[in-house]
């Protein structure tokens, strides 16, 4: 799907995580702040651990697009997600998963996107298992910024 077609769903905020890092640069909200340089990392972990976010589209959309920006380090140790699902809650319906990624890469600063399974509604939630461990031994995920786009 061209993304030329396609438009950002704006007044996306956060409503649940598994929780921020710490610092003002590292905030859920500032995901969608549309700066390159704040983002969002659950605190580091000494096991293995589902992180999630619940998002909410501020309205019904139908998101069609995701896109995910990698923090500017080079190192594989910055924690972008490896795997990523995706899952829909339509109003009056159960949850529907529109999306599960495996092998999940990008470039330094770069940007990852796929597309979704085009179901309307209001809100999203994201998991992505916490599966790399850095050289301390912590398991740690982050990244910078993430767009949500519609037709």
């Amino acid at each position: 799907m061209p993304s030329s077609t396609l438009h950002l769903i704006e007044n996306c905020f956060v409503t649940d995580s598994s929780g921020c890092h710490r610092y003002d640069f590292w905030n859920e909200q500032a995901l969608f702040d549309g700066r390159p340089d704040t983002g969002w990392c659950p605190p580091s972990r000494t096991e293995p651990f589902t992180e999630y976010l619940d998002i909410d589209l501020g309205s019904v959309c139908t998101p069609v697009r995701i896109r995910i920006q990698r923090r500017p380090a080079p190192k594989v140790s910055t924690g972008f997600p490896p795997i990523l699902c995706v899952v829909a809650f339509p109003d009056g319906q159960p949850p529907r998963t529109v999306l599960s990624e495996e092998d999940i890469q990008a470039p330094a600063g770069g940007w990852w996107e796929h597309d979704l399974e085009p179901v309307p509604t209001r809100r999203l939630r994201l998991e992505a298992p916490n599966r790399i461990q850095r050289p301390n031994g912590t398991y740690v995920l982050q990244f910078m910024q993430l767009q949500l786009l519609e037709q």
